[in-house]
């Protein structure tokens, strides 16, 4: 008896994530995460096309490869990148073609004579001008790849096409704490519902202190170890209702959070965490810190936990799709900062031997609000945080017990420290470019801090951090820290250079420019292989600047060669 086969009306991102689909394409849930909706191709179809393949939903792979969690990532960003492709092909084809009456003469800016550390041999071709959804297409579809939105006209442009009224939001609503039928409850009882058991409380912010510190340096370890000592032989383990106790809990919250969603799977599995369980709790738990957040009313009774607490979620609030809500949340932090005087944490306030480890923790969370707040200029156009209104210095290369290292040294606020630097160059940039009045004098900014990007990424790096060997009294993160600076210095001179990417693949005066971004991309590509090999934690940038080094590729690809 042959079967009657049904027409699937389901979309393959609802179906291969397992959720409801309200089969109207596009789909609600697809809308509002930002991706291509498309439905599953016939089973009667002898021969599937190309695109077809490449709408097909990636089946998972049993396997026992410690790098299995990093493998379906790429897998999943490579979708991700055929869509991106699509969308700036589409965009390129708009584009006007080489005006015969352009002097091909024309001499570009002359940049530095040194062999540029990104530099390849690439073809360029001439054009006029640049549709404005494409100017900056590099940062767009970045932001767009995580939930956002960039520039109000180019929202406009996306409501219109979709028929919505608003942004996407930050996760789907199969996610939201109401359909586990918890919403009515307190922050405390939630998170007492949440927090599971002592030994693995102190696991995986152990594993936080050891394997992902390095990355913000937002907390002090021994510290807060003791603040946890405390929590469980005074306090029993007992969430209370008290505002600035709640505030602490959602440190904690946000230390866990950032543990569950960083960590490979065989690190996970190593707790008793199944993978289901894995994704399901990273997501609650950073919905417990924002909910004692909110019951401690933060904003109005500031503490250094709450600062604490928002710098620490930057591992985790982009890669569990909160990006939108993570950055008012970073303002919000700034503010509270300001409040508590944490930018006026100068040389001269260290004339007092006591409070130190107070004023070091004060500095390390000042130098992270400032790094996230710099590095958010490509998308937002503006910053917070200007250098003339904080006198507060770097935070000192110390180890735990605050006793002073030499530079070469690695330590847990040895990497903030050059990322401080690199990230100062943002706001000096945007500075700079929006005060110059002609297209030449912009792209002089842009070589200029190109080449200071370029003097700090290989010159002044302390000897952890170059290509060395390791030593074997060296931390776990040294490896891990070489790769992410890597692919974050890499993905800042694309940054740098993302005004003038569109146009130097379509005039030869930006030749330069086309050039470095190439290169960069394929910097963060091939770093990011060898983080998958490393079985280190699994960082929010190495999906994020991914989708950069995409958009750089895919308008190589997609320029018309003469």
């Amino acid at each position: 008896m042959i079967g009657i086969h049904r027409k699937r009306l389901a979309c393959v991102e609802c179906t291969r994530r397992k959720v409801k689909c309200d089969k109207i394409l596009p789909c609600r849930n697809c809308t509002k995460k930002g991706t291509a909706c498309t439905r599953p191709r016939e089973r009667s179809s002898p021969s599937p096309s190309q695109s077809e393949r490449i709408e097909r939903p990636i089946q998972p792979r049993p396997s026992t490869d410690a790098s299995v969690d990093a493998i379906a990532t790429i897998e999943r960003l490579q979708s991700k990148v055929n869509e991106l492709e699509a969308a700036l092909k589409e965009s390129t084809s708009r584009m006007s073609r080489p005006d015969p009456s352009v002097n091909s003469s024309f001499s570009p800016i002359p940049v530095e004579s040194e062999p540029s550390p990104f530099s390849r041999n690439s073809t360029h071709i001439g054009s006029e001008n640049t549709p404005r959804e494409v100017e900056d297409a590099a940062t767009i579809l970045e932001f767009l790849a995580w939930g956002r939105r960039k520039d109000p006209t180019y929202q406009d442009e996306i409501a219109r096409q979709n028929n919505i009224e608003h942004s996407p939001g930050d996760v789907a609503a199969e996610d939201e704490l109401e359909n586990v039928g918890v919403s009515g409850l307190s922050a405390p009882a939630l998170c007492l519902s949440l927090l599971p058991d002592k030994a693995k409380v102190y696991q995986l912010v152990r594993y936080h202190c050891d394997c992902l510190l390095w990355r913000h340096g937002s907390f002090h370890t021994k510290t807060f170890l003791a603040q946890l000592d405390r929590f469980y032989e005074k306090d029993e383990g007992q969430i209370r209702g008290s505002g600035i106790h709640l505030q602490w809990i959602a440190l904690l919250f946000a230390i866990l959070t950032g543990s569950m969603a960083c960590a490979p799977r065989p690190i996970s599995q190593s707790w008793g965490f199944r993978d289901r369980e894995k994704d399901t709790l990273s997501k609650r738990w950073l919905k417990a810190t924002i909910a004692c957040l909110h019951e401690a009313d933060y904003m109005a009774f500031h503490s250094i936990y709450s600062v604490e607490a928002i710098a620490t979620l930057t591992m985790s609030a982009h890669m569990l799709g909160h990006s939108n809500e993570f950055s008012v949340l970073l303002a919000s932090a700034v503010r509270i900062a300001q409040g508590l005087g944490l930018h006026q944490l100068d040389e001269a306030s260290d004339s007092s031997p006591s409070g130190l480890v107070d004023r070091e923790i004060g500095r390390r969370v000042w130098c992270q609000l400032c790094i996230q707040d710099w590095f958010s200029i490509p998308f937002t156009e503006s910053y917070l945080v200007h250098k003339l209104g904080f006198s507060t210095i770097k935070p000192r290369n110390c180890d735990e017990e605050m006793n002073f290292l030499d530079d070469d040294q690695p330590s847990v606020t040895s990497y903030s420290r050059i990322f401080y630097d690199i990230a100062a160059l943002m706001p000096d940039l945007q500075d700079d470019f929006i005060s110059c009045n002609t297209l030449y004098t912009r792209y002089e900014e842009v070589l200029k801090y190109d080449r200071r990007l370029r003097t700090l990424a290989t010159q002044h790096l302390p000897r952890y951090l170059q290509n060395v060997p390791l030593d074997a009294g060296w931390p776990c993160y040294v490896p891990w820290a070489r790769t992410s600076l890597a692919i974050s210095s890499a993905h800042k001179a694309i940054m740098i250079h993302r005004k003038f990417l569109s146009l130097s693949f379509s005039n030869p005066m930006f030749e330069f420019t086309r050039k470095t971004c190439v290169a960069a991309s394929r910097t963060i590509i091939k770093e990011q292989k060898e983080a998958t090999r490393s079985g280190g934690p699994i960082l929010w940038i190495h999906q994020a600047f991914s989708v950069t080094a995409s958009v750089s590729n895919a308008s190589e690809k997609a320029t018309p060669v003469d």
